[in-house]
């Protein structure tokens, strides 16, 4: 784990990796943007009755906005990382895997079908632990737990199957489900850094196709 970090770390000045940290950035500042112009119509809706109901509605609204953002927070990390995802990856096997030859060529469909499942996984895992994001203290470990499932499933996902199956990929994440989802922590925590966050996506890339090949190479032993 320590190994993937520090060479993932490491290759974060590579030229190769510059237009997707750009575009991660880019992307990030704009779901910021986003998040931000939708709060303020919102509050802007709200202020309509007057006295202490504005204050209210304003804060019930503004916790709609900060719950619409956890429930979407893997999606949006998906959504930007797969811009990049191949150009990323190829930047990361020249210099720490170059024995590794062309990626497996991935059908249209297959990816469609995968982020769409993506998605849906996404949505009903947090609709589920809802309730449990309103209570101080355990909204962090359900928060970190489940992006961490989430996001080390995904983002795992996304870099096997440019070398592996569906059926290959699948096998190998249940049978490294443990280490996939302490990955999957480090990047939510990642994501949650500010201004570290903006490059989130690339880091999230490099560091996973580092685990993938790592724990790819156990296997076969």
């Amino acid at each position: 784990m320590f190994s993937s970090v520090t060479a993932t770390l490491g290759q974060l000045t590579d030229p190769r990796l510059r237009n997707p940290i750009i575009i991660s950035i880019i992307g990030s500042i704009t779901a910021i943007l986003l998040l931000g112009v939708a709060v303020w119509y919102i509050l802007d809706w709200f202020s309509i009755f007057g006295g202490w109901l504005d204050d209210a509605a304003a804060w019930v609204a503004s916790l709609i906005v900060v719950i619409l953002g956890i429930l979407f927070f893997p999606g949006a990390a998906n959504t930007i990382s797969s811009l990049f995802l191949d150009s990323v990856c190829n930047a990361v096997e020249a210099k720490h895997y170059p024995g590794l030859g062309p990626a497996r060529p991935q059908p249209f469909a297959e990816t469609v079908l995968g982020s769409l499942k993506f998605l849906g996984i996404t949505v009903v895992v947090n609709i589920v632990l809802l309730p449990f994001y309103l209570i101080p203290g355990l909204n962090l470990v359900v928060f970190y737990g489940a992006n961490g499932y989430l996001l080390g499933r995904e983002f795992f996902e996304m870099v096997a199957l440019r070398r592996l199956t569906p059926a290959e990929t699948k096998a190998l994440r249940k049978q490294k489900a443990g280490a996939i989802f302490i990955s999957g922590v480090l990047i939510a925590a990642v994501m949650t850094i500010p201004v570290l966050n903006f490059a989130g996506p690339v880091i999230a890339t490099a560091f996973m196709l580092h685990r993938f090949e790592r724990l790819r190479s156990d296997m076969k032993k």
